[in-house]
């Protein structure tokens, strides 16, 4: 779960990354029969994802990582027809904002409170390890909105020093406030090859070097995608999280290929019978 593809990063250069179809692939390698894509504010390669997914056997989840206005991030995974409105809706308020000076274009957000009043249909994840919603009182808020059956606090390793402890912290409070943890990725490339690359263009796009960026740049390759038995290994003093997001996994039945009521271009989905009625025709 919680991964992402060439496509969050704004500028829609192909091969950069992952493409859809590369972690679909990778995903069924590995022995996955889930997984969620969560690109970063938007939902740019989710029907690639589903058209990929679809095609192969795997189950396709989801959804987006939201940035808000105070810095922090959470993961939106959706879990009906009207979650997904619900979703796009949020980020068309993030986005809203971002070209109001075309030539200096401003980072998409939603605040705190926004992502609340569309959490229909969502199921919502605390966010990741760097800048997730730790706090009791901003998880006690989600609760309010998302109800104790569709947050989860969202555990990660991307092996740093304080991993343990924060994990620790995060467990403890899920259990103060009754809620499940899940253990999650953060997944930005389907093969370590490809992490160099997700360096390269983190420098690209903010206009560094390779050797400047380094603290913008992710210090290892915990972000590649990861086989279940790995995961459950970075996770063994929270095997019951590791449970808990294969079982969220079963709940989230979201099609995006078949549940909207529409077809897109192209596809070779049959067309409902349209109703036989009067044409007026316009008067000469």
């Amino acid at each position: 779960m919680y991964n992402r593809t060439s496509l969050s990063f704004r500028l829609l250069v192909p091969r950069r990354r992952s493409l859809p179809e590369e972690l679909v692939a990778a995903a069924l390698d590995l022995g996955y029969s889930a997984l969620a894509l969560t690109d970063h504010d938007g939902v740019y390669g989710s029907m690639e994802f589903a058209q990929a997914a679809h095609g192969l056997g795997l189950h396709a989840i989801h959804g987006a990582e939201v940035s808000l206005d105070d810095g922090r991030h959470l993961t939106l995974l959706v879990a009906a027809e009207h979650g997904w409105r619900n979703l796009c809706r949020l980020l068309t308020k993030a986005h809203a904002q971002t070209r109001i000076r075309p030539r200096d274009p401003t980072p998409p957000q939603v605040s705190l409170a926004t992502v609340c009043e569309h959490a229909d249909g969502l199921v919502c994840l605390s966010g990741c390890a760097e800048r997730g919603i730790h706090d009791l009182a901003g998880l006690r808020l989600l609760c309010e909105a998302f109800g104790g059956e569709r947050l989860y606090v969202e555990l990660q390793r991307p092996f740093l020093a304080d991993d343990r402890s924060r994990n620790a912290m995060l467990a403890g409070r899920a259990r103060q406030l009754r809620l499940r943890c899940v253990a999650t990725g953060n997944v930005h490339a389907h093969v370590p090859t490809r992490a160099p690359l997700q360096d390269a263009f983190v420098a690209l796009r903010h206009h560094q070097t390779l050797e400047s960026s380094e603290p913008l740049r992710r210090p290892n390759s915990s972000h590649v995608l990861a086989s279940p038995q790995a995961m459950a290994a970075r996770f063994a003093d929270h095997l019951e999280a590791v449970e808990q997001t294969a079982a969220l996994a079963e709940q989230l039945q979201f099609d995006l290929t078949s549940d909207l009521g529409y077809r897109y271009p192209g596809s070779r989905m049959r067309r409902p019978a349209a109703p036989r009625r009067a044409v007026r025709r316009a008067p000469a």
